[in-house]
């Protein structure tokens, strides 16, 4: 039920929950990623800093990192800083997979994308064939914060986590939105990664609450 309440609320055909916003980021790259593959994120992601290099050690991925260009907020980037970081198809060349963005943003001090910039930056990332993912363990922050409904936030990417602990008042849990099949496959992973739990359905009725 929790699952089927994220997905319509935030747009998506269906969503995974589980036990952290790590384990919610780390499943979206291994679903979409294959070893030897590069992630395109901002250089003080996350993914980066505070996820155990979760990245190489579970799919075997590298990252690209973008800086802050001159006169922005911590943690965001335009644009026309994508295309540069795209590797070309060559057999010497890791493959250019995924682009990431995080809203809210943590280490850059909870900086709140703005929208256009949001916008132009994942219809980017889809032109050069990238899949975009949204770490939004503080979606519904951003959401406040702009006066906006999260799913005008998140109808510009392909897969988006979320924590229910984080401005939402649950005790514990995260979710993974994105394309059915994905979730199917991904919820295999979260066996895999040890997110199984037997007891979630008392702490997705928290989640829910």
């Amino acid at each position: 039920e929790l699952e089927a309440k994220v997905a319509a609320t935030l747009g998506f055909e269906a969503a995974l929950y589980v036990p952290s916003g790590t384990m919610s980021n780390q499943l979206a790259i291994r679903s979409v990623c294959e070893p030897g593959d590069e992630i395109v994120a901002h250089k003080d992601s996350h993914i980066i800093h505070y996820e155990t290099g979760a990245p190489a050690a579970l799919s075997g991925c590298m990252i690209w990192p973008l800086e802050t260009p001159a006169g922005s907020p911590g943690g965001l980037f335009d644009a026309s800083q994508i295309a540069p970081a795209i590797r070309h198809r060559d057999i010497h060349a890791p493959r250019s997979r995924m682009l990431v963005l995080e809203n809210t943003h943590n280490r850059g001090g909870g900086t709140v994308w703005p929208l256009d910039r949001f916008r132009a930056a994942c219809a980017e990332g889809k032109r050069l064939g990238l899949h975009v993912h949204l770490d939004g363990a503080r979606l519904m922050n951003a959401a406040v914060a702009l006066g906006v409904a999260a799913k005008e936030i998140t109808s510009h990417v392909d897969t988006c986590s979320i924590c229910f602990s984080k401005g939402l008042g649950a005790p514990v849990g995260s979710a993974l939105c994105g394309p059915r099949d994905l979730i199917v496959r991904a919820r295999r992973f979260r066996k895999m990664f040890g997110g199984g739990m037997r007891q979630s359905g008392l702490l997705a009725a928290a989640c829910s609450h």
